[in-house]
């Protein structure tokens, strides 16, 4: 299983993160223990409270459990993977809470530790994070039966996918896929041979390379977001100095970031106007259809008034007869009775 964890403060947004439904078909509190509190919210503000009489500024230890894309694990299986971590980084019976996410049919977890050891009021030291949770990762792919990734067996061919935490929520935040700004971005720098090429690539996906504040390149994002080109294409900035020279010479982030939205102003009006020529071609036939509809419309209701009144003068006509036909039957009737009371009486 993969497994990726910070140090961090922050509860009620680490909170609300790990609740968060909007990402996730599926969010549920599965396991807590050593707090007071009833709920998520309650138990890291308990943490966060116990902090406050010691220097920790980041009193949660928090790790993402993250099994492979066919694995199936159950949540007894989380807790042991969580177990493990706690082993290895001795923060066995401290407060901590797992939370799973399932999204898409697949289940990962994420597991919080508080790092605040209340017998001596400071937080317990978590040195090399990173390959403890290595090594825990690859005795979990081990003892699961899974194939480790490639990266794990051998360190030069981990997956450039693996993405720094800070590029993850930058993406994220502007709309893009990293693995798609990965790949334009190193697409233009190795197809490029010089900047003037590098700049016209990074024009033809709305991005603009600019000057960053640390003496170092960054490619503009059409939403204005400055992002770290060393670090997606994996380079030095000493490496990205030799092909596209010194930063000093290009355009601030400001500058950069003001003729970008000049450029998609102009590009937006463009397509703007392109669009309205677009419809009204499209739209042509469809009014032209709407109108003969209307024509098609009109010329029924025409007939159907017209019909309606010759069934209303028809219907006239014949009630007046009808009047009329009974009056002359009862005339008739009439003077048949009162012939035959004449002759009855003339017969006496």
């Amino acid at each position: 299983m993969i497994l990726k964890g910070s140090q961090r403060g922050g509860g009620k947004n680490l909170a609300n993160h790990l609740l968060n439904t909007r990402d996730n078909d599926h969010v549920e509190v599965a396991d807590m223990r050593g707090v007071a509190a009833l709920d998520l919210h309650g138990a890291f503000l308990e943490i966060e409270a116990l902090s406050h009489g010691t220097k920790a500024r980041h009193p949660f230890f928090s790790v993402s459990i993250n099994p492979p894309e066919d694995a199936r694990l159950t949540i007894e299986d989380f807790r042991a993977a969580a177990q493990a971590i706690e082993e290895k980084f001795g923060l066995e019976d401290q407060p901590r809470a797992i939370v799973t996410h399932e999204k898409n049919a697949r289940l990962h977890a994420h597991v919080v530790w508080s790092r605040i050891d209340v017998e001596q009021m400071k937080a317990i030291q978590l040195s090399h994070d990173r390959p403890k949770l290595k090594d825990v990762s690859c005795a979990l792919f081990l003892q699961h039966g899974f194939e480790l990734p490639e990266g794990m067996r051998d360190r030069e061919k981990a997956s450039p996918e693996n993405f720094s935490p800070q590029i993850w929520p930058q993406a994220k935040r502007i709309g893009e896929d990293p693995r798609d700004l990965k790949r334009i971005i190193g697409d233009a720098f190795k197809d490029a041979d010089g900047t003037k090429a590098f700049q016209s690539q990074l024009e033809a996906h709305a991005m603009q390379l600019a000057r960053g504040d640390r003496r170092g390149f960054v490619v503009l994002h059409h939403t204005g977001e400055a992002l770290p080109i060393n670090r997606y294409l994996g380079l030095k900035q000493k490496d990205i100095r030799e092909k596209l020279g010194d930063p000093k010479t290009h355009m601030t982030v400001d500058q950069a970031r003001s003729q970008l939205r000049g450029r998609m102003t102009a590009q937006a009006e463009k397509q703007l106007e392109d669009l309205r020529k677009k419809q009204t071609v499209e739209r042509k036939p469809l009014a032209d259809k709407a109108q003969k509809m209307r024509a098609d419309h009109r010329a029924d209701r025409d007939a159907l008034k017209t019909a309606q009144e010759t069934r209303d003068v028809q219907g006239d006509f014949k009630a007046a007869h009808d009047e009329r036909g009974g009056e002359e039957d009862w005339r008739s009737l009439k003077a048949d009775r009162d012939a035959r009371a004449q002759n009855d009486g003339q017969e006496m």
